[in-house]
């Protein structure tokens, strides 16, 4: 049974990285980002979620937990005893009391606890965490004890909201083994690790560069080889699932406008490709990467989708959040 199920099934796995404002606060404002991509994200998720249900999709929702607060006062009263002491404070949501700064006429782009609600009621959505605050593991100056009071509010808050956490994606990509150990102390069971390709934790602004660029080339054509992973290489650090990523699904770009093909067939050719030999692949974005140029970014979702039913249809493959997916492999792990 156990090798049937890895020979015939491929599965697909989604996450959203969804952190609204609190993921660019420290580059960008609502004036100017917010305006254009985050603004839209209630419409964004919306219309995602219709297109999910369209085609029998599940996915994970990662959140940050600040999120599901009612508002900016509850914010500020709501701020984890240790907070992440960054060399580059800017990067903290709670520096020069940003939280309370923040304009009323802004808020939605920062609180979202109905939206949340309406997730965590969804069949097809798993409602994960990307931390409390969008905290940075690999950030220097920050430590394990800041990092664990970040962790144990996110669930805190969660659980007020009847939201069990099981699934984490850090921000940024940012997985550091040591701190899985606290995230399996609060319950939580898997995690997104980094794809196999270009994204090693660069040591210097070159390294930086290049996993950039050949990031953005990969998108297009075949420089890294296939990114699905085999059943059999996927790996459990702290007790956690590694549900390993596979590709980051990147907005539409006016100026590569021509490469659409060339980027649809990417992702054709590795989803077929996990679906006939039964492994795992796992497609990420931020809900605020379709706030701009919405249609033209909703149109290539669906157009993936569409790859998916085909899979489907031809080699059974199925659809899974994170955490069904732990639960799966979990079973024949240890069956």
């Amino acid at each position: 049974m156990k090798d049937d199920f890895m020979r015939s099934k491929g599965t697909l796995v989604i996450s959203l990285d969804y952190e609204l404002m609190w993921g660019c606060c420290e580059w960008s404002t609502p004036e100017e980002y917010g305006k254009s991509n985050v603004a839209h994200v209630p419409m964004v998720i919306n219309r995602m979620i219709s297109l999910f249900h369209k085609y029998d999709v599940h996915a994970t929702f990662a959140t940050v937990g600040m999120i599901m607060l009612k508002g900016k006062e509850e914010a500020s009263k709501m701020i984890p005893e240790k907070r992440p002491s960054y060399c580059c404070m800017k990067l903290s949501p709670y520096h020069n009391n940003y939280i309370q700064h923040i304009g009323r006429e802004y808020e939605n782009m920062y609180f979202a606890p109905n939206q949340v609600q309406a997730l965590n009621k969804d069949s097809n959505i798993e409602v994960g965490t990307h931390t409390y605050c969008h905290y940075y593991c690999w950030e220097a100056g920050q430590t394990l004890d800041e990092f664990e009071a970040d962790i144990q509010k996110a669930v805190e808050i969660a659980s007020r909201e009847g939201i069990t956490l099981k699934s984490i994606v850090f921000p940024k990509n940012m997985v550091t083994d040591s701190y899985l150990k606290i995230c399996a102390r609060y319950g939580i069971t898997s995690y997104r690790g980094n794809a196999l390709k270009y994204f090693n934790e660069p040591h210097n602004k070159w390294e930086r560069l290049k996993n950039r660029i050949c990031r953005l080339l990969d998108a297009y054509v075949n420089i890294g080889g296939c990114t699905s992973v085999p059943y059999r290489n996927l790996e459990y650090k702290e007790g956690m699932l590694n549900v390993c990523a596979s590709r980051m699904l990147r907005p539409y770009s006016p100026r590569l406008s021509f490469l659409e093909r060339l980027r649809l067939r990417r992702i054709r050719k590795e989803m077929e490709h996990a679906a006939k030999y039964g492994e795992l692949y796992h497609l990420w974005w931020h809900p605020h990467n379709f706030g701009a140029n919405l249609e033209e970014n909703l149109m290539f979702l669906e157009s993936i989708l569409k790859v998916y039913k085909f899979c489907h249809d031809k080699y059974d493959m199925q659809s899974c959040t994170m955490n069904e997916m732990t639960e799966q492999i979990n079973r024949l792990h240890f069956s």
